[in-house]
């Protein structure tokens, strides 16, 4: 059996993206929700496979180092159950992305699952928009305690998308039926550009697809950079947000409304890590469960244990979130205290830990362009941390194996930059530690220099820093060792 579809930059499902250390493979799952079934259904392919199984940024679920195709019937279970596109041609592109609390948020302006369903049909049904570019996604943030686009207080919890509705509270002119609209803007470069454009949920689709329409005359008309298809920035670049909307007018009868003042957001302002742990839900009597993952990593034992736990306590469904963590939603505030203990019988906790802050990206052996083995460094690293600082106010360590930093799209608060560097005739690889944007010379005992880097077999030299930087920003730090 082959792959379905020509290779493509991004990962998918059907095409395999080499890597060092096999295919790698990314399965979509719009608004980051799965069902029991689906979830039973992906820990049998990794069994099979004998891979292990990611949450990515976006909310996806990636499986590294598999060694061949999927089989028809492999694609075809996955497209029964709703994980795989029926039409392969648009499977490159990026996952719809929602708030992993949707409909259970107590704080939320309004549910947007049904929403992220019809885009998610609209797309799958518009062969056309396979002409996009991999990166296009589509970010839709129901206003709650939750937030994605930059709501958050802290900027590693920041997800960029080309196309970002946001709710927010309308005013009442005489022609609007909804006290709760969407507020668009368009992202490029990581950033986010308001088009103080207010759009009712009754008229979300046909805007995004007038703005696709648009985009896709834009990719069209304009030659691949780079050997790339032009993407939402170029567009900006080139266009302006001005003249970009003139275009989605164009395909209405009536040109949309700009609204400068009737729109106020309500919406409350992220509070850091808040999906984790035990929180109450919307429901009475209910509460959802975040669980932090060592790196976003979960094996089949212990997906099919969480997914046992979503049967027994829950509603027969997990959340993916765009951190790398998993939620179990619909508990009876009562079963809690029963739920916890099998929690950690596989390995996992509901605690702000530092599996909570540590990000890595593939690195070596799977990426050709890193220069250290992030994950297993990173992995170390929680361990490390958790025996010789504790602290409940983790701080995010961003791992990146190359300065391209694909593991997370925002700055971290500390970065380790995989590098390489002469010693005595010999090259090695090790990290250049940068608090913020700014490099690392020396440990806060002035004692030791950082010049060269920290060898990558020796990151507990990077405990002083840590330590130095809990701190600075009066975090709690527990008994160290």
């Amino acid at each position: 059996m082959n792959w379905l579809v020509e290779a493509n930059v991004c990962p998918g499902l059907f095409y395999g993206t080499p890597a060092q250390d096999g295919f790698l493979i990314r399965i979509r799952t719009p608004g980051g929700c799965l069902t029991s079934e689906q979830g039973k259904a992906i820990a049998t392919l990794l069994e099979q496979w004998q891979s292990p199984l990611q949450v990515t940024n976006r909310a996806n679920l990636q499986i590294r180092g598999v060694q061949k195709s999927p089989t028809l019937e492999d694609f075809k279970t996955l497209q029964k159950l709703g994980l795989a596109a029926h039409n392969p041609s648009i499977d490159h592109l990026r996952n719809i992305m929602c708030s992993p609390t949707a409909g259970i948020d107590g704080q939320e302006l309004i549910d947007t699952r049904p929403l992220v369903q019809e885009v998610d049909s609209f797309i799958q049904n518009h062969r056309s928009i396979a002409a996009l570019s991999p990166k296009f996604s589509i970010g839709i943030d129901g206003g709650g305690t939750v937030g994605i686009g930059t709501r958050s207080k802290l900027a590693r919890e920041h997800r960029y998308n080309e196309i970002q509705l946001s709710a927010t509270v309308l005013n009442h002119p005489t022609h609007l039926t909804s006290s709760v609209g969407f507020r668009v803007a368009l992202g490029g470069d990581k950033q986010l550009y308001d088009t103080n454009l207010l759009i009712e949920p009754k008229n979300c689709l046909a805007v995004l697809s007038a703005l696709i329409t648009v985009y896709l005359d834009y990719v069209q008309q304009t030659p691949s950079i780079k050997g790339k298809k032009p993407r939402m920035k170029h567009l900006l670049e080139d266009w302006g947000v001005k003249k970009y909307l003139a275009q989605v007018n164009a395909q209405f009868n009536h040109p949309l409304d700009r609204f400068e003042q009737t729109g106020t957001n309500l919406a409350l302002p992220t509070q850091p890590y808040c999906y984790l742990g035990i929180n109450p839900q919307k429901q009475a009597g209910l509460s959802y469960i975040g669980v932090a993952l060592k790196l976003g990593q979960l094996t089949a034992i212990q997906l099919r244990g969480l997914v046992k736990l979503s049967e027994t306590f829950g509603s027969n469904q997990l959340r993916l979130t765009p951190w790398q963590s998993i939620i179990l939603p619909d508990i009876p505030q009562e079963k809690v205290s029963e739920l916890l203990p099998k929690l950690t019988a596989l390995g996992l906790s509901a605690s702000k830990g530092w599996e909570a802050g540590i990000v890595a990206c593939s690195g070596k052996p799977g990426c050709g362009k890193a220069t250290t083995e992030t994950q297993l460094h990173g992995a170390r690293l929680v361990d490390y941390l958790n025996k010789y600082l504790p602290c409940h106010s983790p701080v995010n360590i961003h791992l990146t194996g190359c300065a391209k930093s694909c593991a997370q799209p925002s700055p971290a608060e500390i970065t380790l930059l995989g590098t390489t560097f002469e010693e005595n005739g010999e090259i090695l690889e090790g990290y250049q530690v940068y608090i913020g944007d700014s490099p690392v010379e020396m440990l806060p005992d002035h004692q030791e220099t950082l010049n060269p880097p920290i060898l990558e077999d020796n990151l507990l030299q990077i405990l002083p820093i840590i330590k130095q930087f809990l701190i600075s920003q009066s975090l709690n730090i527990g008994n160290t060792k």
